[in-house]
């Protein structure tokens, strides 16, 4: 009896419209054992069930990221708080444009009395000149959606970076093994403040035989594209950088979904430049994947593939990564399946479409379940 009961519970746990997950886990875990539990045992297991219940009501449901920090070097508070927020907004929307930019200005406009804005959660100076800010992300979201900002609100995508230092009368192809003056490390904390993903090569004799400097140095694009499959990025960033008498000039060619985008910057040294130049590059590519949330309503998507409760998690962690998903919560878990209650500003079709850049394609219902608007699975 206490063996068939745990097999329908593994298949569907609802009670009052809530699934529960734990139940269902513990089931999973127990449901052989449990048969030779002593009577003293079987007595204390509906403890163990009201204590998951307990817990599954108390849990809160997962949202995206709630407070999001910044780290700026600035002469005073007013400052701190201008530059912390245009890293902010820059972040979330995933490119730096004029409307974000202007929403910077309305934001610091309605600062109350004491000099702070209703999304800034702390500030506090960290060393001297250093301030490190915490903003309320949810806040900052609403702020773009309603003043109809455009933003990534899709999987960002990760492109690789092949760059060339010119220095000296040398060409150094940079990547793991050779730094290049700051450049890859300038990269890597635009990356991080962007939230997007940068990769960068080997640098290895595999990458010397593919690559040649010429080619970055000249636009070519082919050669980098293919030599790039290995790294399983969705474009590259060709990117030379010349040392020069005053500082350092630095070209950028970003490619991505057959597409070429050109920019240019020259700073005082080389990793000033080269991030000056991936910056714009990173903001013409995001702005043809930018787009307007509308006001966010709840939609249920099903996923296949989704074998038990840690799949779940994760699954539900990868989501609201994303800016286009304000909060995920569990419908419905089943042996292998799970049906999401996800809250977004897009129309069902089109967040199915852009999770398609996440990974997931679209597949048939289940026979014996129609609950869901849409049904993905791992493409």
């Amino acid at each position: 009896m206490v063996a068939s009961r745990l097999r329908a519970c593994k298949e569907r746990c609802v009670v009052y419209g809530q699934p529960l997950p734990w139940l269902w886990y513990f089931g999973t875990l127990v449901e052989q054992p449990i048969m030779t539990m002593s009577l003293h045992l079987r007595t204390r297991y509906p403890v163990a069930v009201l204590l998951g219940l307990a817990l599954l009501l108390l849990a809160p449901q997962a949202v995206a990221q709630d407070t999001l920090v910044t780290k700026v070097a600035a002469e005073d508070e007013a400052a701190a708080l201008e530059q912390g927020l245009e890293q902010a907004l820059v972040r979330l929307a995933g490119l730096r444009s004029e409307p974000v930019l202007d929403r910077v200005d309305a934001l610091m406009a309605e600062r109350d009395d004491d000099g702070w804005i209703a999304a800034l959660q702390r500030l506090r100076e960290v060393e001297e000149g250093v301030y490190r800010l915490e903003f309320d992300s949810f806040r900052l979201r609403t702020v773009l959606r309603d003043a109809g900002v455009p933003a990534v609100l899709g999987e960002r995508p990760g492109l690789l970076v092949w760059a060339v230092l010119d220095r000296d009368g040398q060409r150094e192809l940079l990547g793991d093994a050779v730094e290049g003056r700051g450049v890859l490390s300038a990269l890597e904390a635009l990356a991080a403040e962007r939230d997007t993903p940068l990769l960068f090569p080997l640098g290895d004799l595999q990458d010397r035989r593919a690559v040649q400097p010429s080619d970055i140095v000249g636009g070519v694009t082919e050669p980098l594209l293919e030599a790039a499959r290995r790294y399983q990025a969705d474009g590259v960033i060709l990117l030379h950088v010349r040392e020069t008498v005053s500082g350092a000039e630095a070209r950028s060619v970003a490619v991505h979904d057959g597409r070429d985008f050109r920019s240019s910057a020259s700073a005082a040294d080389a990793g000033a430049a080269a991030r000056a130049a991936v910056a714009q590059g990173l903001d013409q590519v995001a702005g043809r994947l930018a787009r307007v949330a509308a006001e966010p309503e709840w939609v249920r998507l099903g996923f296949v593939g989704v074998p038990d409760y840690a799949a779940f998690q994760r699954l539900r962690t990868e989501l609201v990564r994303l800016q286009a998903v304000e909060a995920a919560r569990l419908d419905s878990l089943m042996a292998d399946r799970v049906i999401l209650q996800v809250r977004t500003g897009l129309e069902t079709d089109d967040l199915a479409d852009l999770l398609r850049g996440s990974g997931f394609g679209r597949t048939d219902p289940p026979d014996d379940l129609d609950a869901a608007a849409v049904w993905l699975g791992r493409s």
